[in-house]
């Protein structure tokens, strides 16, 4: 029996089991070692989900470097003002900001009486994608995006997993001032639904449905990322020894041009958020990705520009491009991609990419790392599978490389719409994973 007939038969009888039969199944492959192509509904267009972040990370990558930082700017003037200029770092956290405290204060700064002037002006867009879901936007990965980026724009709720009921105990970073009314009930299930309400005030949530007991942790999304990083911020001087009034008033301003004090802050290097965009599938990052690849034409952080830069580069590679792109990180459900298009994007990856290893390195590895660290496939000895996961409502994706010796053998990309439970999508992607071992 072909590849072709086993892979119909495979999936007839997932369909027929799992009761997905109303369900879309799309496949692209190709053989590192004999050249040849083989697909499966391959042309037919497909929501990717964060398989997004393959036209995203690719294009970052290649067209910024490994080593693009993000710079976050701050300016002071002893007993009176604090100026602070977004850069769109998407890493800027709490040790960060401890790290700029203590420069500021080493140049003199003990007080500040206030303003606090703010500069978010790098990132004209809205703070969110295109075509995101409105009742996700409380969600921890809904956070908007800024050019002022603090802890990924989140606030984490912790629970005590030994309590009848789950009951916070903690949040973090613990700088901000969170609360959080809580109608949740444990569960034993990883996939445990959890939903998420904005109530009075900025940082205060409603949290309904179920958590998962081996991971007692509910991140939430806050409502404006520069107000979150002058709170935050604010209160690691404090800690710092700096004076800092409380109540003091925050505004937008404009940086100044000769400061008494300024401190720059780099963030860590482009090809170290790889792992957060690709590994975790942070939405945030990949969002500042996106929009720092039109920071050179617009001098902004651009969303279309991004998009037109994304498209541009695969037009120049000769590489089929999304059939939509909508974001940088997958979450809209407008966006349109062929698996046929994307596994030609991993194979001219592997063989032409200047930067293929570190982009490799930072994708999840089957059971071992990342989105994919819970994932049980039966692979033989030897065989390892390095692949960006995606997830929807109604949808699975799973795109990438099955390897020997560390080395690439096949590129792949299945994608699945119209699931009614996403976890059987997840039952489709090990049975398939197991025959492809078998054949690279």
């Amino acid at each position: 029996m072909n590849l072709p007939e086993k892979m119909n038969r495979l999936i007839g009888a997932w369909a027929a089991r799992s009761g997905e039969k109303g369900a879309r199944v799309g496949c692209a492959l190709f053989c590192f070692r004999t050249g040849r192509r083989w697909d499966l509904d391959g042309e037919k267009r497909f929501v990717p989900a964060s398989n997004n972040k393959i036209w995203t990370t690719l294009t970052a990558l290649e067209e910024l470097g490994p080593e693009h930082r993000w710079y976050t700017r701050f300016a002071a003037e002893e007993g009176g003002r604090l100026w602070i200029r977004g850069g769109g770092d998407p890493s800027f956290d709490v040790n960060a900001a401890t790290e700029v405290a203590r420069a500021l204060r080493r140049q003199g700064l003990t007080r500040l009486e206030g303003p606090v002037l703010l500069d978010d002006g790098l990132n004209r867009d809205a703070p969110w994608g295109r075509g995101w879901a409105w009742d996700d936007l409380a969600q921890g990965y809904s956070a908007p995006v800024h050019a002022l980026n603090m802890e990924h724009n989140r606030i984490a709720f912790r629970f005590d997993p030994s309590s009848p009921t789950p009951e916070v105990i903690g949040f973090s970073p613990v700088q901000c001032r969170a609360g959080a009314e809580v109608r949740l009930s444990w569960s034993e299930d990883p996939d445990a639904e959890i939903r998420i309400f904005r109530t009075e005030g900025p940082y205060g949530f409603r949290l309904e449905g179920e958590v998962f007991r081996g991971d007692p942790e509910v991140r939430a999304a806050v409502a404006s990322g520069p107000e979150f990083f002058a709170q935050v911020f604010l209160e690691v001087l404090r800690e710092e020894g700096i004076r800092v009034p409380r109540g003091g008033e925050v505004r937008t301003g404009p940086f100044p041009r000769q400061p008494s004090i300024r401190v720059d802050q780099a963030s860590r290097p482009l090809v170290e958020a790889l792992s957060l965009v690709n590994g975790e599938s942070d939405n945030l990052v990949a969002e500042v990705l996106l929009r720092s690849l039109g920071l050179k034409e617009t001098g902004f952080l651009s969303q279309e520009a991004g998009i037109q830069k994304v498209l541009g580069r695969l037009a120049k590679r000769r590489l089929v491009p999304p059939e939509v792109m909508a974001d940088g990180s997958g979450l809209s459900m407008y966006n349109l991609s062929t698996p046929s298009s994307l596994n030609r994007a991993l194979v001219w990856a592997r063989k032409k990419h200047p930067w293929f290893t570190a982009w490799l390195k930072s994708l999840p590895r089957y059971g071992k790392s990342g989105t994919l660290r819970d994932r049980r496939a039966f692979l033989p000895d030897g065989v390892e599978v390095a692949a960006k996961t995606g997830t929807l409502s109604g949808v699975k994706s799973l795109s990438g490389y099955l390897l020997r010796g560390k080395e690439p053998t096949l590129a792949f990309s299945l994608l699945v719409n119209g699931l009614l439970d996403e976890k059987n999508g997840e039952k489709l992607q090990d049975e398939v994973l197991q025959l492809f071992s078998a054949i690279g």
